[in-house]
């Protein structure tokens, strides 16, 4: 019983019930926004493992929303990880080859390679990674990114180049 002396179903029948009625629906929810079903159950599974991470699970009407919200943010979270990954891959100008036409090796390759770019990118200073970013990536121009920073259009060609420099030599220190 819980303190209200209303019967408390167990966590693990209300979670089962939420899905059996609502995956459906999420998994088509998350399609119109991802436009994969792949990636939207693999959105809608990672809701629900945050879901079990919850200390008091409460009512089923409470968890259906906070189901769907969390999955949207997932949802907006991978489609920002791919804009940005697909930036990166334009700007370093490693080889897409046609994406639908490429093997699956050929994918697993190109996505390790932009993700080891982004990863480079953070070992640089802050300022040098958010001039990068805003001008080769989100395509801002030179004086955008200066009033956006407080700093000259100067400063942002010279903070572009030296990430520019920074990523490609700690790129080909990993392919020899």
């Amino acid at each position: 019983m819980s303190t209200d002396g209303q019967a408390t179903e167990p966590r693990a029948d209300v979670l089962a019930r939420l899905f059996r009625e609502h995956n459906q629906e999420l998994v088509g929810f998350l399609c119109t926004r991802l436009r994969s079903e792949q990636d939207a159950r693999e959105v809608a599974q990672e809701a629900y493992a945050r879901l079990l991470q919850l200390d008091k699970p409460g009512a089923v009407s409470f968890l259906r929303g906070y189901l769907f919200r969390t999955a949207a943010n997932l949802a907006v979270d991978r489609l920002r990880h791919s804009a940005t990954c697909d930036a990166v891959h334009r700007r370093f100008d490693v080889p897409e080859e046609g994406i639908e036409q490429a093997t699956a090796e050929q994918r697993v390759d190109s996505d390790q390679q932009a993700s080891l770019a982004m990863g480079y990118l953070q070992e640089l200073p802050e300022k040098c990674r958010r001039a990068f970013l805003l001008y080769r990536v989100y395509e801002l121009g030179l004086q955008e990114v200066a009033e956006a920073m407080g700093v000259t259009d100067r400063m942002v060609r010279y903070y572009v180049m030296e990430a520019m420099k920074h990523v490609r030599a700690r790129m080909d220190e990993g392919v020899k």
